[in-house]
């Protein structure tokens, strides 16, 4: 279809690389608006905070159609505000200028992990402690999960109680469709 926006994705494995392609195919997008980076092997976080100042210096130097960038990092023992601090942290130690608000990257941190949110848009009720939910049987069985969190989060509507990152994911996602809709 393309929207005449280029969209790179930062994230840590196959997991919350279709989860984000399902964000993005509710939003009108198709595979070639989109470039996907995630780690095949070794420590995924640090996967995605070695790629994140490239990618940011590439977004801030591209001279033609809109971009945006993704980033999905799960908190893990961190809190969300703390994992994006490293993300953070991995621009200021290559004294590059931090996220701002002009700029159109947008991050999205799972609480200890994504299945905690896909438990959640399964039905179940879930916490943010350490947790053991279970893994979907195949990754792509996410996307009616995902599909019904856009909804959820296009009408500001979450069902109750839902995790407080999944919570922050709607109030990004909601940023992101804002800068979608004005490109």
């Amino acid at each position: 279809m393309g929207l005449g926006i280029q969209v790179v994705v930062i994230c840590e494995d196959l997991q919350h690389e279709v989860f984000i392609r399902a964000l993005l195919y509710r939003r009108g997008f198709g595979p070639h608006d989109v470039r996907y980076e995630s780690s095949t092997h070794g420590d995924a976080k640090k996967f995605v905070r070695d790629r994140l100042p490239e990618e940011v210096n590439a977004l801030r130097g591209y001279h033609g159609k809109s971009r945006m960038l993704i980033v999905m990092a799960d908190a893990d023992n961190l809190s969300v505000h703390d994992r994006l601090q490293t993300l953070d942290k991995a621009l200021a130690d290559l004294n590059i200028t931090p996220i701002g608000q002009s700029d159109p990257v947008f991050y999205f941190a799972p609480k200890w992990e994504i299945e905690t949110w896909l438990a959640y848009l399964g039905g179940q009720t879930v916490d943010e402690n350490p947790s053991n939910y279970r893994k979907l049987s195949r990754e792509s069985d996410a996307y009616p999960l995902v599909d019904s969190l856009g909804k959820m989060c296009d009408s500001q509507s979450l069902r109750p109680t839902p995790p407080p990152s999944l919570e922050r994911a709607c109030q990004t996602y909601r940023q992101m469709v804002a800068f979608i809709q004005s490109h």
